[in-house]
């Protein structure tokens, strides 16, 4: 079945840390739907204006398959952020995708959502200074991206290993069609004539 996913934004977003994953989502006919905390349109990082499709209560766990949540210094404001960081409590709860990278993986680690899972982050001493309650340092993974269960953390350089791990969790295409796509990307492999046309 069609999966449908939520991209998560708020003023600054790090743009650059979803281009690979969204045109990828959008190719292999993934829905995603643009919400921001209270409906509004935002700016990232980048300049880009980014229209909000609706806002986060209007989102039901079970309409969705999952949630991308991209870095941001807007994920500092515990406050702010406490709905959204419900919402993605809910959805591991259910056994659905949380996709986080950047920034928003600290603030999955203050919410204790890193405690009983493999993850990282950015760097584990930030994560420790920065999430004072966090007691996951035994399950931290030095890698630029990690999976574990539904729950998919990186690091702010690992936007294409962010990608290709939300990719794999999905099955998007065939298990040759992404190792291909991430030789392309990361290391300018160029695939097989018929590429671009595999289902």
């Amino acid at each position: 079945m069609p999966k449908t996913l939520v991209f998560y934004v708020q003023d600054g977003f790090a743009d650059w840390e979803a281009a690979y994953v969204l045109p990828l989502l959008r190719e292999r006919g993934v829905g995603v739907r643009v919400v921001s905390e209270n409906g509004a349109s935002v700016t990232s990082a980048g300049g880009l204006g980014v229209v909000a499709q609706t806002r986060l209560r209007n989102v039901y766990p079970a309409d969705i398959d999952g949630l991308i949540l991209p870095g941001g210094d807007f994920w500092m404001d515990d406050t702010t952020n406490q709905p959204v960081l419900a919402f993605a409590q809910d959805l591991l709860t259910q056994g659905k995708m949380v996709a986080a990278i950047c920034s928003a993986t600290v603030a999955l680690g203050r919410q204790g959502l890193l405690d009983q899972r493999r993850h990282t982050s950015n760097d584990l001493g930030v994560l420790k200074q920065e999430a004072p309650g966090y007691r996951g340092e035994a399950l931290y993974v030095q890698s630029l991206a990690v999976t574990d269960g539904n729950l998919i953390t990186a690091s702010s350089i690992g936007a294409l290993e962010f990608a290709r791990e939300i990719a794999d969790y999905l099955k998007l295409g065939s298990e040759s069609y992404r190792k291909q796509w991430y030789e392309l990307f990361k290391h300018g492999v160029a695939p097989p004539a018929d590429f671009w046309t595999q289902s």
